[in-house]
């Protein structure tokens, strides 16, 4: 008996050192296949005619022509940047065809560059996962950290889909458990294949350092926004032309997604979308909450058909749509252009009046006013058109100093300070 032991220990000890042995070759080989593909990114400001660093950042080569995707917060912090390929090599930075030197999507924090390697050499791109991720899979970080070029990290994915973290306008992240620090940003994601499944992009902490729970853009967001950025210069996104709320049933535990507020001339408007319809389903996916819906519509590309279900009346009406961009006619308007460009918001004409139809994250307006909300007043001036908005802002120089909203039935009065819910 005791010889049987012995030999059923060292059997189970012999198997468990080839099982860590095979494990192992993967994570060498996953980092040998991705790592030529990412690189060190330096973030510099000019100051007085000097450079100075305000940032680590990584980047990830998707394209032997030169394109490096990276995170939108990393681009926005500088003006100049210094990238280096893994061998130490540094490339030179291209503009693109408009004299940008970066192409951005606020939404999802994308950036695109372009760089070119000093002897013209083609770069090496990174390879797409064509399988599903799954939680309890095996995956890699390559990145610069603190400034550590190459750092490879490893963990597991522990959820997908997550949404409502408050990073991005668009959420829709792998969460893992691989240590990510800052300067992480902007690399890959890999699998044990040595794919792409993610854009590393932030960490929940309450420290500033890692504490176990990272989130990375999917390769499939990464895919269609870099698309639509080097074909367009900007990514469009399909629009149906009514805002909503998140509505409680019940005891308060579950939710139902409420249009309230349809913009006039939109597609929505016109197929008879109305204050009070609850959304259902989109193509077939059950919408419980806003995050639901944004995804839904905003995975589609412009031109795609897409099957809306709205409950009126106890009834469920069909609607189906092509999704269409929306027309940029009224956002010629320099004033209204401004106001995007300084607040991060865009307005519109509804039946209920001038509605927030967007607040981006990185406006002077996010944290203060809200998208739904609908304008009564700037600076003491009613509004009841775009066109009272644009008179303010072009007698005020494009600044507001406050403002009167309606937010759920209640009046707020917002200003870049405070505001005050009456």
């Amino acid at each position: 008996m005791k010889k049987l032991y012995a030999i059923i220990i060292l059997f189970f000890s012999l198997s468990s050192a080839y099982a860590q042995d095979t494990v192992s070759e993967k994570f060498i080989s996953a980092a040998q296949k991705a790592s030529p593909s990412v690189v060190s990114i330096q973030v510099f400001v000019v100051e007085k005619g000097h450079y100075r660093k305000v940032g680590y950042a990584s980047g990830t080569i998707l394209s032997s022509k030169g394109y490096v995707v990276t995170n939108y917060h990393v681009v926005s912090k500088g003006t100049i940047y210094q990238i280096n390929l893994a061998d130490g090599t540094e490339c030179e930075v291209e503009s693109f065809s408009d004299g940008s030197i970066y192409r951005v999507d606020e939404k999802t924090d994308i950036a695109l560059l372009k760089v070119r390697h000093p002897a013209g050499i083609p770069l090496q791109a990174i390879e797409f996962e064509d399988e599903k991720v799954y939680p309890g899979q095996w995956v890699l970080a390559i990145g610069n950290p603190f400034g550590l070029q190459q750092s490879v990290t490893g963990g597991i994915v522990s959820s997908v889909g997550r949404s409502d973290i408050g990073f991005a306008d668009i959420e829709d992240y792998i969460q893992t458990d691989v240590p990510i620090n800052p300067g992480n940003s902007g690399g890959p994601l890999v699998s044990l294949n040595g794919r792409l499944v993610g854009i590393n992009t932030a960490i929940r902490t309450q420290t500033g350092g890692y504490q176990g729970i990272s989130f990375a853009i999917p390769a499939s967001i990464v895919k269609q926004v870099v698309g639509e950025l080097i074909q367009y210069g900007r990514v469009r996104r399909g629009w149906l032309g009514f805002l909503v709320q998140e509505k409680f049933i019940k005891d308060g535990t579950l939710t139902q997604v409420e249009v309230i507020s349809v913009v006039d001339g939109s597609p929505a408007s016109r197929a008879g979308i109305e204050v009070g319809d609850i959304v259902r389903r989109v193509d077939g996916v059950q919408i419980k909450k806003i995050s639901d819906l944004v995804k839904s519509i905003h995975a589609k590309q412009v031109g795609s058909p897409i099957e809306l279900v709205i409950a009126r009346d106890g009834q469920l009406l069909t609607y189906n749509f092509v999704l269409q961009e929306k027309t940029t006619a009224k956002k010629g308007n320099q004033w209204l252009t401004a106001l995007q460009s300084r607040y991060g918001i865009t307005i519109d004409d509804s039946r209920n009046g001038v509605v927030i139809v967007e607040v981006l994250q990185f406006g002077l307006a996010y944290n203060v006013l809200k998208k739904g909300d609908i304008i009564q007043s700037i600076d003491g001036m009613g509004i009841a058109s775009l066109q009272d908005v644009i008179a303010v802002l072009k007698k005020n120089n494009g600044v507001i100093q406050n403002c009167i909203v309606l937010r759920g039935g209640r009046v707020i009065r917002c200003s870049f300070n405070s505001q005050e819910v009456e």
